[in-house]
């Protein structure tokens, strides 16, 4: 984990070491939920920062349609699409856990029932 030189502010800032936020470590998301927002109205300004650099990660991984790797077959994931693939859904398999038809990583296309490598 990267470490940025802060003012002391109390916790472990006191030392002037604060987290990267977790976007800053991993930069291919494209998925969002908010973190808790603070209790102290003090820790908001840096708490807004922290979200809205995430937001904005996530919008130029979908700008320049970079997708994530995946290791779940979508249908198990539960995700945005309730794991049921549409037709015209795209995906990044990673080729371990999720190896659609045998044929390793790469970019699938769910056309017809099933996953196509592209």
């Amino acid at each position: 984990m990267g470490w940025n030189l802060r003012l002391p502010q109390g916790g472990n800032e006191e030392a002037g070491l604060m987290a990267n936020a977790p976007s800053k470590n991993f930069k291919s998301v494209n998925r969002w939920s908010p973190n808790p927002a603070p209790v102290d109205p003090q820790q908001l300004p840096d708490y807004l920062f922290r979200e809205l650099n995430r937001l904005g990660d996530i919008l130029f991984n979908i700008d320049t349609f970079r997708l994530e790797p995946t290791n779940v077959d979508p249908e198990n994931e539960g995700g945005t699409n309730k794991g049921k693939p549409r037709n015209g859904d795209i995906r990044y398999a990673d080729g371990t856990n999720w190896n659609p038809g045998g044929t390793g990583e790469g970019i699938y296309a769910y056309t017809n029932g099933s996953w196509a490598k592209l």
